[in-house]
């Protein structure tokens, strides 16, 4: 039995005017030459050489071969050749199409489909806590309202996916989202109760993509995963205990029990969904406290767990091994402008 191993020609991006043949893997795309070179650098370049005369050729025009994969060239050629297929921030956007978008306008200089998908990749992962508390809920309908600073334009789902982010990062030079992709990652690992992180951060596939990150960042994250698996216990959670006595207390042994009573809903909650470090103890959370303990406890509580959340967000740099927040926050601004996710610091 004969098996047909003909190129798949990929219909949207299929112009019977086109003049080039670009083929990634078994999928051909007939698109335009002179736009591909007027958007990218690298295209421009590679198609001014002179051809040889035994050019292999398909329906007439010349055939450019790219070594990577179909679902991101796909996504790359969609962002240039079709409108309204991949829409400026704050539209909400899949983070596959982010990822091949960021990866090959890197790759092939299309600078204004770079610095787009920069600005979609940093509103998912943010460089301080005021803008992570700001634009965890706020996407899709949630985010209707919303200032744009607030908002997220995409959601990642697994760890493949967080780990690609990581990838995604070092490969385009955006280590401003790597202390938050990191803490991602760790959560998730938690969520999913996963013993061995190494499992987690060994090759695997993002959508049919091979996604790897280096020795580097598996021994960062290792390191930093342990260390912020002990903030969780001590730091965030250990905040309502600590100290037993709370100064100038109304009600010693009501305040106490329902300190104690909200810790053990906690750790029996998490033994099932285990929340994020940050996210423990929400707003919904706070508001039933205000009829477990009295004024002062509740603001003593508040103020010190606050405290706990921003010094584990302070630290979560150094946790994995990357520069502090404030050179971190001076590369974005760099890289994508001060008007995007503006930083208090």
């Amino acid at each position: 039995m004969e098996v047909d191993n003909a190129p798949h020609r990929i219909p949207e991006l299929w112009f019977d005017d086109g003049s080039l043949i670009v083929q990634a893997g078994d999928s051909q795309f007939r698109v335009h030459r002179s736009i591909l070179a007027a958007c990218s650098a690298v295209f421009k370049d590679m198609l001014s050489f002179p051809q040889p005369a035994d050019e292999q050729l398909v329906d007439d025009c010349p055939l450019v071969h790219l070594t990577d994969s179909p679902e991101e060239v796909t996504v790359f050629l969609k962002a240039i050749f079709v409108p309204d297929y991949f829409m400026p921030f704050p539209a909400n956007t899949e983070y596959e199409i982010i990822r091949g978008c960021l990866r090959l306008s890197h790759k092939y200089g299309v600078e204004h489909l770079r610095l787009r998908a920069l600005i979609h990749l940093s509103s998912g992962l943010r460089t301080t806590l005021s803008q992570y508390d700001d634009a965890r809920y706020c996407y899709g309908s949630e985010a209707l309202g919303r200032p744009q600073s607030d908002m997220k334009s995409w959601q990642a789902l697994d760890a493949p996916s967080e780990m690609s982010s990581i990838q995604l990062a070092r490969e385009v030079d955006a280590p401003w989202v790597l202390p938050l992709a990191f803490y991602v990652l760790s959560n998730s690992l938690v969520q999913r109760g996963t013993t061995s992180a190494k499992e987690v951060v060994r090759e695997t596939t993002c959508n049919g993509i091979s996604v790897a990150i280096s020795a580097e960042d598996q021994d960062s994250f290792l390191s930093g995963h342990i260390r912020q698996v002990q903030f969780r216990a001590t730091g965030v959670l250990g905040c309502f205990l600590d100290p037993v006595k709370i100064p100038n207390c109304k009600s010693p042994m009501r305040c106490l029990e329902g300190r104690l009573s909200a810790t053990n809903r906690v750790c029996r909650t998490d033994s099932i969904f285990p929340s994020s470090p940050l996210d423990v103890w929400n707003e919904d959370a706070w508001d039933e406290f205000e009829e477990q303990f009295c004024s002062t406890c509740l603001a003593f509580l508040r103020a010190r767990h606050q405290s706990k959340r921003r010094e584990l967000w302070d630290d979560l740099p150094k946790m994995y091994g990357l520069p502090p927040w404030e050179e971190l926050e001076k590369m974005k601004v760099a890289a994508i402008g001060p008007q995007w996710f503006p930083s208090e610091l």
